[in-house]
């Protein structure tokens, strides 16, 4: 039988296996994150329906490792989800069909789905027209939130919209349009990820 490993142990563990040393967290706003996450993961727990997570943040400041960590942790709940990096998704959609990128991370996959690092330029040819692959599959995760209730988690180190009027600086919004940034708005709580990640 094998014993059950506590969220602690499993952050541990983690941290070992992913940066070779203990894994710790100095930063009170890292902390203030980290919490938050799980504690919306732990809310939606049983719930369909809710809100899944947009966490916005520089670059290396431990978004994909957090959520790596809390894939782990609630791997065996009603909270699991899968995880997929953009860059897959966008060699995905050069080797595939747009349709069969879909059949594997939209509808068809009848899941809760991690994105990790939207906010890049992911367009592909398809008989002439552009296609972005992130906004066609958030287009379709945004459906099976309405229908299904399955929750999509993102994470970005694109803020979500335009600060200055003058500012040249991507963003989410001017990555993908209002339209779609409303739908992450409307099927995500954002949250700020804020400082650096220590190892010691």
């Amino acid at each position: 039988m094998t014993e059950k490993l506590t969220a602690r142990e499993i952050i541990k563990n983690l941290g070992i296996e992913m940066y070779g040393e203990i894994f710790s967290i100095e930063n009170e706003d890292i902390k203030n994150a980290y919490k938050k996450v799980y504690d919306v993961l732990i809310k939606n727990h049983f719930k369909k329906g809710k809100k899944g997570l947009l966490i916005v943040g520089g670059i290396g400041v431990g978004k994909s490792a957090m959520m790596k960590i809390m894939q782990r942790i609630f791997k065996d709940t009603n909270s699991r989800f899968r995880l997929v990096n953009a860059y897959e998704l966008k060699d995905l959609s050069e080797l595939y069909t747009i349709a069969q990128v879909k059949e594997m991370y939209g509808y068809d996959l009848k899941s809760d789905l991690y994105i990790d690092d939207i906010g890049f330029s992911v367009d592909v040819k398809r008989y002439g027209n552009t296609v972005n692959i992130i906004t066609e599959l958030l287009m379709e995760r945004y459906d099976l939130f309405i229908n299904s209730g399955f929750k999509t988690h993102l994470s970005s180190n694109l803020k979500t919209a335009i600060t200055n009027d003058i500012s040249n600086t991507p963003t989410l919004k001017t990555m993908y349009g209002a339209r779609i940034l409303d739908r992450m708005k409307e099927m995500c709580e954002v949250i700020n990820f804020k400082g650096d990640i220590s190892q010691r």
